[in-house]
């Protein structure tokens, strides 16, 4: 799903927790954790389960 919300497979790989692979030299040096990118993929998924899971009778909104 966050693929369809545009959220890059290295984001959505680093939400995931998942093991990076690769260089070696980029694991030990590169030190960006991804806060803000990763906050904003799951901004994008939670507004998206929101109006999946809206309340078609509820006039007020979620």
């Amino acid at each position: 799903m966050q693929q369809q919300l545009g959220v890059s497979l290295d984001i959505i790989d680093r939400c995931q927790n998942h093991v990076l692979q690769g260089c070696k030299v980029r694991q030990h040096y590169i030190y960006h954790d991804y806060a803000i990118e990763k906050r904003r993929a799951w901004a994008a998924i939670g507004a998206r389960l929101k109006v999946l899971l809206a309340d078609p009778d509820d006039e007020e909104g979620v």
